[in-house]
């Protein structure tokens, strides 16, 4: 255990964005940590670290807290520092009934039964005059305002009681970070100018040397490393696209899935569908002639073009080139074969796509293919299992994935591509980053389960994604669909069961604009 631990220390980050946060919480949550512990946790902290930076007792303490998460770490907060003997005043920037999270609520509700807090609201920019006489009145300011997920400029109320807050003089506490700074607002508007701020988990990367954030700490809230370590619903949330109502298939991306020979039909056919399960707008099939007509008798839903020959060849590059024009991401492998001119058609195909800039998923045969031409791997997320990897980089692994990680960021990081090492500890990284999914069945192991992964990912990278984030995703949901497919069928499941529950995993995840 303790090599494990030291392992994981030295492989994960030790600064993360506010996007790489919110996915962390989502996975410490699903792994059994509740919104309302952490919450507890975060306020609970930040009283404490107030309290060893001042003489909090008899002294008035100004809460100003959203109606968010960081406005409910404030609720907390300003509780536990009440009990210290010192005197709260909180302002609520909003009304109770806009507290947007459960959490929040509770310990919104909590304060409202404490009679010695004085409590006020603020909605509009009129009302900020309040803030100023608080401010006047008050010993220390604590800044609970808005957190990490703030987007482009503050609005007002905000701006007016930012700009109040930083004329006070006062020493002010920010609570994980000050209100207006942010990885995509830094630079861009107005932010409060912290004398400490108490950050949660992790540094945020924003706050680096930033000028507004004071002296920066960082609390243990009681997150595990599992929570950054392990696949979740986190890593998924932060790669799907919300729907937009006039949107139309073209805004949902075009897969392409190169595949089959004459002995391999299904694979590029479940790799296509997945990727139309996972909600792409089209997904087109390039297959020899003899599979091309099997795939299309699979499903309606596939575009499927013949290619010449039996098998993938050079006389098929000017038909997979004209496709190109119209994807967005390319699948390459599933059942392809390992004929002399099909590894070179490989070759030609990843040239190509990589001049285009198109991302691409390279699976089965088609990462055996790369053997023969190594620099090939550079920017393709490649996913082998054992016995592929160790044909392909001739090297032997350990049966703990921790022990295999340091090889494999250093094989990704040489190659500049990113590795999904399929088992039942999947390890993904891109040389720079790090994930294992344990989220599995044994059920998965049956033919085609890896076509589908396939398309899965596509689908992700052709929405934008990093190749990193779309695999580490992808084995999320992977793993979801057939634990969801096994809870159904018992361990007598199919490829085509695995496709059908794509849907199912991915329904908590929709939004539309």
């Amino acid at each position: 255990m303790d090599e494990w631990l030291e392992a994981v220390k030295q492989l994960l980050p030790r600064v993360v964005t506010s996007v790489e946060m919110a996915a962390i919480e989502e996975n410490a949550e699903a792994l059994g940590l509740s919104r309302l512990c952490m919450m507890e946790n975060a306020g609970s902290a930040t009283a404490r670290f107030i309290s060893s930076k001042t003489d909090a007792k008899g002294k008035t303490f100004l809460f100003l807290c959203g109606t968010g998460n960081n406005g409910g770490d404030g609720f907390v907060a300003a509780r536990h520092l009440r009990n210290t003997g010192a005197k709260v005043v909180v302002v609520l920037v909003g009304r109770p009934h806009e507290i947007r999270s459960e959490e929040a609520r509770v310990n919104w509700l909590l304060l409202l039964h404490m009679d010695d807090v004085e409590k006020f609201f603020v909605t509009d920019s009129s009302e900020t005059r309040v803030v100023k006489e608080l401010l006047d009145k008050c010993d220390f300011v604590v800044d609970a305002m808005l957190g990490t997920g703030i987007k482009g400029v503050l609005k007002e109320p905000f701006t007016s009681i930012v700009s109040e807050v930083n004329s006070s003089g006062k020493t002010v506490f920010a609570v994980d970070v000050p209100t207006g700074l942010g990885s995509e607002s830094t630079g861009k508007s107005l932010a409060v100018k912290a004398s400490y701020t108490l950050t949660f988990h992790k540094p945020k990367d924003f706050l680096v040397n930033s000028p507004y954030a004071g002296k920066v700490e960082v609390a243990d809230i009681g997150i595990p490393l599992e929570a950054e370590l392990y696949t979740g619903p986190g890593d998924v949330r932060r790669v799907v696209k919300t729907r937009r109502r006039d949107s139309h298939k073209g805004d949902y991306g075009y897969v392409l899935v190169v595949g089959g020979s004459e002995t391999f039909s299904g694979a590029p056919a479940l790799a296509a569908l997945s990727a139309l399960r996972v909600g792409a707008g089209l997904a087109i099939v390039a297959a020899p002639k003899p599979v091309a007509a099997s795939v299309r008798a699979m499903s309606p839903d596939l575009v499927v073009y013949a290619t010449p020959g039996e098998h993938l060849n050079a006389e098929a590059i000017p038909i997979v080139s004209n496709l190109m024009d119209k994807a967005d991401s390319i699948v390459l492998g599933p059942g392809l074969g390992l004929h002399e001119e099909t590894v070179e058609a490989v070759r030609m195909i990843v040239n190509e796509a990589r001049s285009r800039l198109l991302p691409i998923v390279v699976d089965a045969d088609g990462f055996k293919a790369f053997k023969a031409f190594p620099s090939l791997l550079k920017g393709v997320v490649a996913t082998p299992h054992r016995g592929e990897f160790k044909q392909v980089f001739e090297a032997e692994l350990e049966a703990r994935w921790f022990r295999n990680a340091s090889m494999l960021i250093e094989l990704s990081r040489k190659h500049g591509f990113t590795i999904l090492l399929k088992g039942f500890e999947t390890v993904i990284t891109d040389g720079l980053n790090l994930k294992v999914n344990k989220h599995a069945t044994p059920g998965l192991a049956v033919g085609g389960t890896g076509d589908v992964l396939s398309g899965i990912i596509a689908a992700f990278l052709a929405w934008g994604n990093s190749g990193f984030n779309s695999a580490a995703a992808a084995a999320y949901v992977h793993g979801e669909a057939g634990l969801k497919a096994v809870e159904e069928k018992g361990f007598h499941i199919t490829a085509s069961d695995l496709v059908e529950k794509i849907p199912g995993v991915l329904k908590r995840f929709d939004k539309e604009e």
